[in-house]
């Protein structure tokens, strides 16, 4: 914060001379003269503006994080389904309109989520080979799952996301990896291959490059 404070202070009257030593940037200079050309009043309003929408998305943050431990808790309490049959849409599913308590997350059903996990046979979809353990609730291998196309862009698509097709079966490290590693896209690269055509089916078409801008 000092550094981005020096870049301005050479354009002002302030007795610290920030980068005296060297000529501002063109865009500190064309941010500097928009601000000065607006009222206290107007900066005032604007620096609240900026306040606010930190404010909430950070209380977005944290809702969406509480909302997504209950959801895997709400998966392991499924009882899962021995009968070998793998549950997939071979048509579009209706986008749901219900919302959970935060306003800004879609309800996921656990169910189909369980159907998903059931799907890829308890297994990581990175890589089969990957480590779990063993979950107490159904002696069932321990995978989680994950929306491919996050269900927070729902309001994009004319189709239900929660389905089947769009979930895949991850081990933890895996599911870390895709929300914040810098492996991340190579990760996305390999389950779109894997998904394109079962994602189709169900009318959720988008290219991978679409599909990576959605995690930036």
């Amino acid at each position: 914060l000092n550094l981005r404070r020096d870049e301005f202070e050479v354009l002002t009257n302030s007795p610290r001379r920030g980068w005296a030593n060297r000529p501002p940037a063109k865009e500190v200079v064309a941010l500097f003269d928009e601000f000065s050309r607006k009222s206290f009043e107007e900066l005032t309003v604007q620096v609240k503006d900026i306040l606010q929408e930190a404010d909430e998305n950070y209380q977005n943050n944290v809702a969406e994080a509480i909302e997504d431990k209950e959801y895997i808790e709400a998966v392991n309490k499924v009882p899962e389904s021995d009968s070998g049959i793998k549950v997939l849409r071979d048509k579009p599913v209706a986008a749901k309109n219900a919302i959970s308590r935060h306003t800004h997350v879609y309800v996921r059903d656990p169910i189909v989520a369980a159907n998903a996990l059931c799907n890829a046979d308890y297994k990581c979809e990175v890589c089969a080979e990957h480590e779990t353990f063993i979950r107490k609730s159904n002696g069932k291998p321990y995978t989680e799952p994950h929306h491919l196309v996050p269900i927070k862009y729902q309001s994009r698509f004319g189709v239900s996301l929660d389905v089947e097709n769009n979930i895949v079966s991850l081990c933890s490290n895996c599911h870390n990896r895709i929300h914040y590693g810098a492996d991340a896209d190579r990760l996305l690269e390999l389950l779109y291959t894997q998904r394109k055509e079962e994602l189709e089916k169900a009318g959720i078409n988008l290219s991978i490059d679409e599909l990576k801008n959605l995690y930036k």
